[in-house]
């Protein structure tokens, strides 16, 4: 499998075009955009189109947006189908009947381009195909702002064909293209294999990082560049050239929410355009990763291997991640309608009017891949075809009119292109989750119904209810003589004879229990069935900062949906939030077959003790009668006490890599072995490293992996293992915490206290997945919408690939000792389990910044109205930052400057007239905090926004 390579495309040698610098990183890169299309359904091209198409961009620009430099913008661009007699006039080439444009960013180094021309003609004879002509596109950039000219490239158009007798159809296709020209789909295949070859072989050209291919295709040419919308059709000169004509126009402002604007990241890609965030896309791009090794197509053969990875690059913004999986998809013969639905798919799993065949459709396409998910509308232009698509909640908006000459005109908003009221003969908007094709050839919009009668087939409910199980229904004989559902494991001396079971007690020390979190935490959870809410924030130190031992899970901290974002609200919208996972072979992307369902789905990723027995007694037997065989293997996360951490792990990662080439369909790490003489290797830790190895191999997709451990027992740690590739968690030990808890005359019925701990953990994930905006639960799993906190990047980097890690700490060595010290305790003469003051504070537990002395000090302060004591507050927080318990704590100013005299500086009063209360709507704060806000700022003269 080909590595992943350097992002090197589109960043400037300016060094201004997206490049990461200091803190910020390239993968951040988001944005809340204007979109647009206009497409006459009649397919006759017009330059009135592309007119109309740049004015509906231009009346866009509110929601683009520029820096401090009002002549830069975020982006801008256009996409249409090729205009034939435009480029037949201009360009000095004989164009055949079937040609490709090819829009590309270079270098302006002429040295440089040369090389990229020679790159270029050597890949295509590769492949059967011929530059027939370069042209230097007209420019005109006189109105743009210095970032733009900083990292403007040399803007450049190829012309293509396939070399006569090059036999493209039989080299790029085979039985299964059953639709369509074999000769024009071969060329469609050998433009896209070029490519990926060509963005290969540029990489490493010395000086060629601004080098892009905007588009390289038959039927489509893209404009676009870090441009205003009212900026375009000046800086391009060709889209006001009366010969350029479309049927097709696609156009696109961006507004990057958190970082800069580049020339590459301008919409449209190759496919598509974009409005909102793809919230799973780290996930995504793993598993895309994961199933390269298993990706077939026999039209594809050994070029192949030349598209990979499919993600252009893991560090590109989540567009153009989608556009590569999308652009994958078609080249492999699925429609547009059919990729979109695939990638961005309804709720479907518990909406009981959707109909049957839809839902089949659905629940195949899920055992294939898993939802891309966020707010997002997206809308693609294959070349014959335009789709739209919104995400399941409705979370961007699409608007649409069509009018009595037959064009449609699609916007962010109503108005976005004028339209005389009289000639509208149909308006209105994409609902959640709803699909739109628009198809010149047959000269209509088709109903969303109309485009599931095309994808819809009785197979997939068949291939469905054949193959695919329930995990309710998984029928395997439960063997628990050796302990498997007692919570606790027998440790083997290795004399043959067990010894003693340890008692509870030693192994909720083993694994990390504290009384604060079984009070504060499992027992409420298994009284109410919720997750406990306590005060908002978190006034303990870091645990890389606290002298406490805080387990692995502490040092993660949740992302969250912010900006343009919005988290959802999984209460109100339970229609649209999923718990459900799947386990087993995921097999080839690129192919439909019956064994692609045979799946075991469970609805929930928390199982209790009984499902994983069954899990780990599936042997290759039918599950039922006449039905699919599924294998598992267990691997033991669990080592001698003279081993090593680090041993233990690659033995983890090798063990669960050798089922999978077994044949094992679900790998249980399970830590059931930990006692006296064996450590358990911390389970988020066994997960990452495990998932990641997997990846790396090429395996993650071909089996389930399920968590057997003690130790988790928080939702966050459910969080975490979901997050970092866990398919399902059977948290052991925290049931039996449970059942010792209610235990005796007086406890509550074991059953419902179990089963409400289980509801809390579900309900506490749907919470967590719902601040990121994530709907399904497959999405989630190892989409790692993580950061880390005050571990070792090299650490990170091993076991935990891609996650965000800005400040260092601790490794492998330092958890490895920890767990050491935890474990001696736990299996001493007498194991207790500590009160650390997690929740409330302690003399000798975790520090709190608001401990008493800090809170009686400004009680005083604010009751007596004395500064002197508030002095004395201020003092007593500062000097506990310095004290290690804040990362603030660790800085200090570093300045050669002489300190500027006081009576030099602008005066408080004027100073204080400028600050602003954050923005925060009724309801997020209480009327009494609003209020109060407003009578401080009226007093300091700053300002109030109540965020309405």
């Amino acid at each position: 499998m080909t590595e992943p390579r350097s992002n090197t495309r589109g960043v400037s040698d300016a060094d201004s075009s997206g490049h990461a610098g200091g803190l910020a990183e390239v993968s951040d890169e988001r944005s809340n955009c204007g979109i647009g299309g206009i497409v006459d359904l009649d397919g006759s091209p017009s330059h009135g189109t592309v007119t109309d198409a740049v004015q509906l961009l231009e009346n866009l620009e509110h929601r683009g947006t520029t820096g401090a430099e009002e002549n830069t913008g975020d982006g801008a661009g256009i996409m249409v189908a090729r205009p034939d007699a435009f480029f037949r006039d201009v360009v000095d080439a004989d164009l055949p009947d079937e040609y490709a444009v090819g829009s590309v960013f270079m270098p302006t180094e002429p040295s440089v381009q040369a090389e990229i021309h020679d790159v270029i003609a050597e890949v295509f004879s590769v492949y059967g195909l011929e530059v027939l002509a370069w042209r230097s596109v007209p420019t005109d950039n006189a109105d743009l702002g210095e970032t733009a000219l900083d990292s403007e490239p040399e803007v450049a158009q190829l012309f293509a064909a396939p070399v006569e007798g090059a036999g493209l159809a039989e080299r790029f296709t085979d039985e299964s293209d059953q639709d369509g020209n074999p000769e024009i789909l071969g060329f469609d295949r050998a433009l896209y294999a070029a490519r990926r070859e060509i963005e290969n072989a540029v990489d490493d050209v010395d000086g060629a990082g601004r080098f892009y291919v905007c588009s390289l295709d038959r039927q489509r040419v893209v404009y676009k560049g870090l441009l205003k919308g009212s900026q375009l059709a000046d800086y391009y000169p060709d889209l006001t050239d009366d010969r350029f004509a479309s049927h097709v126009a696609l156009v696109h402002a961006r507004f990057s929410t958190n970082t800069l604007g580049a020339w590459h990241l301008a919409h449209p890609y190759r496919n598509i355009v974009h409005n909102g965030e793809f919230n799973t896309i780290r996930g995504n791009v793993n598993w895309m990763r994961a199933r390269e090794n298993d990706l077939d197509h026999p039209a594809f053969g050994a070029e192949l291997d030349t598209i990979k990875p499919v993600i252009d690059d893991p560090n590109q913004s989540d567009t153009a991640s989608v556009d590569n999986a999308v652009e994958l998809l078609l080249q492999a013969g699925r429609d547009l309608p059919h990729t979109l639905r695939m990638l961005i798919p309804e709720a479907f799993r518990d909406d009981e009017l959707m109909d049957a065949a839809r839902a089949d459709f659905y629940d195949y396409h899920a055992s294939l891949v898993e939802p891309w998910d966020g707010p997002a509308l997206v809308i693609g232009f294959d070349g014959d075809r335009v789709a739209g698509v919104l995400d399941r909640n409705g979370l961007r908006p699409c608007r649409y009119e069509v009018t009595d000459d037959e064009r449609l005109i699609v916007g962010s908003e109503v108005g976005a292109l004028p339209t005389d009221p009289s000639e509208v003969t149909r308006r209105g908007r994409l609902q959640p989750g709803e699909i739109f094709v628009a198809d010149p050839e047959e000269g209509r919009i088709v109903p969303d119904d109309e485009v599931f009668d095309e994808l819809t087939d009785e197979k997939y409910g068949e291939w469905v209810d054949e193959k695919q199980v329930d995990l309710d229904d998984v029928a395997v004989s439960v063997d628990t003589e050796d302990g498997e559902e007692s919570g606790v494991a027998h440790a083997d001396d290795g004399s043959g004879e067990a010894d003693p079971e340890p008692t509870v007690r030693a192994h909720q020390a083993a694994f990390g229990y504290t009384t604060d979190s079984l009070n504060h935490l499992v027992e409420p959870m298994a009284e109410k069935g919720k997750d406990p809410v306590g005060s908002m924030g978190d006034d303990t130190p870091l645990s890389v900062l606290t002298d406490v031992d805080r387990p692995l899970f502490t040092y993660f901290k949740q992302l969250f949906a912010q900006v343009s974002n919005p988290p959802i609200d999984y209460i109100r919208e339970e229609l649209v939030t999923s718990l459900e996972t799947r386990m087993g072979n995921q097999r080839n992307l690129l192919d439909e077959t019956p064994e692609h369902a045979q799946q075991i789905v469970s609805n929930s990723p928390i199982l209790t003790d009984g499902e994983t027995a069954a899990l780990k007694n599936l042997s290759g037997e039918p599950v039922e009668s006449d039905g699919p065989a599924f294998t598992s293997e267990v691997v033991d996360a669990t080592y001698e006490r003279g081993d090593s951490l680090v041993d233990a792990v690659s033995r983890i990662r090798e063990d669960a890599a050798s089922a999978i080439r077994a044949g094992a369909d679900v790998v249980v790490l399970s830590d059931r072995a930990v006692g006296p003489d064996r450590l358990a290797v911390p389970s988020l830790l066994a997960t990452g490293a495990v998932h990641h190895h997997l990846v790396r191999k090429g395996l993650r997709n071909r089996a389930g992996l399920v968590v057997e451990s003690g130790e988790p027992h928080e939702v966050h740690h459910i969080a975490t293992l979901v997050g970092y590739g866990a398919d399902a968690i059977d948290p052991y030990l925290a049931y039996e915490s449970i059942a010792d808890v209610v235990a005796g005359p007086d406890g509550a019925d074991e059953e419902e206290a179990l089963a409400a701990y289980r509801g809390a953990l579900e309900d506490g994930l749907l919470k967590t997945m719902a601040k990121m905006g994530i709907s399904t639960m497959e999405s989630y799993q190892g989409a790692q919408i993580f950061e880390a906190v005050g571990l070792d990047s090299a650490f990170v980097a091993e076991y935990f690939e891609g996650t965000e890690i800005r400040t260092e700490g601790i490794g492998i060595e330092q958890i490895e000792d920890d767990r050491r010290t935890r474990h001696a305790m736990a299996f001493g003469a007498d194991p207790e389990l500590e009160t650390i003051g997690e929740y409330e504070h302690r003399s000798s537990g975790v520090k709190h910044g608001w401990n008493p002395q800090t809170v009686g000090t400004l009680q005083q302060a604010v009751r007596g109205g004395d500064y002197e004591q508030y002095r004395e507050f201020a003092e007593l927080v500062n000097d506990q930052s310095e004290k290690l318990q804040s990362l603030r704590g660790l800085l200090e100013f570093e300045s050669d400057r002489d300190p500027v005299p006081v009576e030099k500086v602008e005066a408080v009063e004027s100073i204080v007239e400028r600050f602003s209360t954050a923005a925060m709507s009724l309801g997020s704060i209480s009327p009494e905090a609003h209020e109060n806000n407003a009578m401080a700022m009226n007093r300091l003269g700053a300002k109030s926004n109540p965020g309405e």
